[in-house]
This record gives structure tokens, sequence and C-alpha cells, in this order.
């Protein structure tokens, strides 16, 4: 196991699997109802929308809001498609066909293009190329079935078109893993199908460059410029700069009492030291996928070399499976790293100054994941 310094450890969740649903099916995982309890929650507060962890703080309450968020990616306005194209064609063997845009996913648009399904990564601060070639290696040592990127022809997996990483999948017709519609038989094979990840990881990937965990806080300057919104005079007006200064203010003291947790989780993990695993990052029910020969993992541009439980979590959190032997301490850094990344992310959204009224389809969806951590009164 070689751990890269030089790759940025990823602070923030990463969520499209590159595929497409069988035809008819539905082509975003449903969420758990609220009031609906994963196994390990505690039942004294209302469980969390989410499945953030076993006792998510009241921080993590569903919101009391009952309007209906719609789940909508806009297409980019900024990708040269016909340059996106060209380098298709340059490196990979497919028909020249136009680019398909599927919204799916929050951090990467999709398009597909007959055979093929071109991420263009949006996570530009989480994202970690060398993760893809990991998973490359994985697909061929034939020790774990995972869904990885494909190779072009000049050797390349990752490659740049504008300011976004570009990753071309084969297309597959797959569908995801649903929370009320896993039967125990999907959930051994999950805890199998990881299994493979953790025990393959060193065997097939001895020489490949991969961040190791860190527990490091790679968005605390965005919550920090949150914090100190927060505590500034009320912004002007009723848009969501406005409304994003009254719920941060709202909830400052829980955030920076979160924070102080994190800190304190960060040093009992970081104490307990390796052996580290070759470690997914988010094999969430949106990245474990069902084909006609069984499940397979997709989205594996977080990988890195870390604690098993830092799989289990996400596990734990979308799908309700209650892994034995994980460690207590790592779930809950995984869990309050998980909440106050998702806080850091939609807060640098909406902080940035716009005009009253100025918002689309994918700002009301991402302003009601927001609501999901902290509820407006």
């Amino acid at each position: 196991m070689r751990c890269s310094t030089k790759a940025a450890i990823p602070g923030t969740r990463r969520r499209p699997p590159c595929w497409s649903p069988r035809p008819g099916a539905c082509s975003r995982t449903p969420r758990a109802a609220v009031g609906s309890t994963p196994p390990g929650c505690c039942t004294a507060a209302p469980p969390c929308t989410r499945h953030c962890g076993p006792c998510s703080p009241p921080i993590c309450r569903p919101s009391r809001t009952t309007r209906k968020e719609p789940e909508v990616l806009l297409p980019p306005d900024d990708v040269d498609l016909d340059q996106l194209g060209r380098e298709i064609d340059l490196h990979y063997d497919a028909d020249p066909q136009p680019f398909e845009f599927v919204p799916l996913g929050e951090d990467s648009w999709s398009f597909r293009r007959g055979a093929l399904w071109v991420s263009l990564r949006r996570d530009l601060r989480g994202h970690v190329p060398g993760a893809y070639h990991a998973a490359h290696l994985l697909e061929r040592s034939g020790t774990a079935r995972v869904l990885a990127p494909l190779m072009g022809a000049d050797g390349r997996i990752v490659r740049t078109v504008g300011r976004y990483p570009v990753v071309v999948f084969p297309y597959r017709e797959l569908e995801q893993l649903t929370p009320h519609g896993i039967t125990a038989d999907d959930a051994t094979a999950v805890v199998t199908l990881l299994d493979q990840v953790h025990r393959a990881g060193k065997a097939a990937l001895a020489a490949t460059e991969l961040p190791c965990e860190s527990y490091e806080i790679a968005f605390r300057d965005d919550l920090t410029a949150a914090l100190d919104f927060a505590d500034a005079p009320p912004a002007v007006g009723n848009g969501y700069r406005a409304r994003l200064h009254r719920l941060l203010r709202t909830h400052r003291d829980a955030i920076r009492a979160m924070l102080r947790e994190l800190a304190d989780l960060a040093a009992v993990c970081a104490a307990q030291g390796e052996p580290f695993v070759l470690t997914h990052g988010e094999p969430s029910a949106a990245n474990i996928l069902r084909g006609a020969d069984g499940l397979v993992l997709a989205d594996w541009g977080g990988a890195l070399w870390g604690p098993p439980e830092r799989d289990w979590f996400h596990v734990r959190r979308t799908l309700g499976i209650d892994v034995p032997d994980c460690r207590r301490p790592f779930l809950d850094f995984y869990r309050v790293r998980w909440v106050l990344s998702e806080i850091a992310e939609y807060a640098t959204r909406f902080g940035a100054p716009r005009a009253d009224g100025a918002e689309d389809a994918e700002d009301v969806a991402m302003w009601g994941r927001l609501l999901r951590y902290l509820p407006e009164d």
C-alpha cells in the first residue's frame, strides 16, 4: 500500500453512479419515509430522514416542511459539447452520436453517447483522479465486482475538457438498490461485495498511489465562512442569501458544537492508527447497482486507504444494514463529518450574492436538502 501525499483528500460526498436505469425504472432511489428508523438508531428524538447514523444530534432532525422538492439537475452551460465529442471520438472506440443529457446525480453531469456513458465531474475539490485508476485495476484483477471507467487509446482514464474532469464508462442497464426493497440476500451480497473490496485492495493495488485517510476537515474554511456570515448583520431581502443567514444564525451554536465533536472524534480515530484497507468512500444505495448477474459497485471517485468503517457508515446510513464489529468512534466520526460537509456545501452555494427571486429548480432541490439538516422554524 502506498499513500499519496499529492492527491487531495475528498471532503464531501459524491453520489452519481455512471449507469442507466432499466427502461421504465425510476431514475432515483426513493428515500426512507420520515419517521422510519434504521437499525441501531435511537428513538428518543425524531429520526433523521437521511439516516445519518445512530443517535443523530437534534441538528439532523427532519424539517417540518412538507413541500415536495423537485429532483432536477440542469445541463451545464459552460461545456463545449463539440470539443467533448472530439475528445471522446479520438480516444474511445464508439460510433459518433449526439450527446443525450441524463439528469442523474448531484456531483457530475451525465451524458449517454451510444454505448458510452460520459461523466463530467462537478466536485472539483473532492475529485481524486487516481481513484478511477484504482477501480480500473480492481476490475481487471477480477477480485471484486465494480463498474470501472474505460481506459482511452492514449492510456489515460481521466481527461479534462474545459475546467471539468471527464470519465467515460461503458453503458449498462442497471438499477439502484432501494432501502425498502432490499432482501436478506441483498444485504448479504452487499456485505460480501465490500468485504471483497477491503480484502482485495492491497494485492490488486500494491503499486497504486492513493490518498490515505487523515481525519482532516477539508471543508473547515467553508464552515468558518458560513459561521462568520451568521455572525454578521442580517442580509437584506428575502432571497436565498437572507434565508440562509437566518438559518445559520438559528443553528450556529449547534454547528460549532458539532465541529468540536468532530475534532475530538478525529483525534480518537487517528490515535488508533492503521491498518487501512481500500475503501470506496460512499457505497450508498445510489452507488450499489443491480444487474442481471448480481451487484456491482459504481462511482469510485472517492476511493482511498482508510478504515473499513468509512464504507460501513454509508451502508448503515442508506440501506439500514447493521454490520457487526464496527468501531463506534469511527462510525460517529463519519456521521458527523457527513452532516457538516453537507451543510458546508449548501451554505457555500446559497451564501453567494444573487438577485432576489433568482432561482431555478436545482436551487429549490438543493435548499430542500439543506433543510434536512437545518430546519427552518
